[in-house]
């Protein structure tokens, strides 16, 4: 199962933790943590640190953090020599590695008694996602068909309720953008909209799909 990163006002809200300079939580597709990391000033004992992590979590986001998902990594002020770059390393370790981000690998677009559908194929590591979309063929609406199909390939991925509220290319300046906004339901933290957007580079296809890609690839970045 793919690590995700589905709650960064989480993580943003450790960051205001006083001794508590980076935070990064790994979430199940239904938004719970299954791994913080924390990187902390050495003012306080780690266990306290953790104990902190716990408060915030279940007084602001009614969060039951098991202590032993939490990972405290502390580096004293200071501490670190010309030379030495053994903290820095610390600091590097406890970085969990990157997630995968989707990456689309095709678009087909068939037409058939006055509508238009669309199959999307994204890829993630190894894995395959499929995701497709039925509309009418007129241009005005094909962005949202192509948004639709793009984001039913990453439901699966994604675990949660997503939808496409608008998609459309606009001219902006001498050029063209796909812009597309989508409305992901977070447990817990209620609607989230989300926002993307590719420059088109002589396929709309391909640019309205990236756009989706993009709104998504934040929220899983954080």
């Amino acid at each position: 199962m793919t690590a995700l990163r589905l709650l960064p006002e989480f993580e943003a809200a450790l960051c205001r933790v006083p001794g508590i300079s980076q935070a990064s939580v790994r979430t199940t597709p239904d938004a719970l943590p299954i791994e913080v990391h924390v990187v902390a000033r050495d003012e306080k004992p780690a266990k306290q640190v953790v104990r902190d992590v716990q408060s915030v979590a279940m007084a602001q986001f009614d969060l039951d953090i098991d202590h032993r998902i939490v990972s405290v990594v502390q580096i004293p002020d200071g501490a670190v020599d010309v030379g030495d770059d053994t903290a820095a390393q610390e600091a590097v370790a406890s970085e969990p590695a990157e997630v995968p981000r989707p990456a689309l690998t095709s678009i087909s677009t068939t037409k058939s008694e006055g509508e238009t559908v669309v199959d999307v194929t994204m890829a993630i590591g190894r894995e395959i996602y499929t995701g497709r979309a039925t509309g009418p063929s007129g241009p005005a609406h094909r962005p949202r068909v192509i948004a639709t199909a793009t984001l039913a390939a990453l439901t699966e991925l994604l675990g949660i309720p997503a939808s496409v509220e608008s998609a459309q290319v606009l001219e902006v300046g001498m050029r063209e953008v796909a812009v597309t906004t989508l409305t992901l339901t977070i447990p817990r933290l209620g609607d989230q909209a989300l926002c993307g957007s590719a420059l088109v580079r002589g396929d709309e296809e391909d640019a309205v799909a990236r756009s989706v890609l993009a709104a998504v690839n934040r929220r899983l970045a954080g």
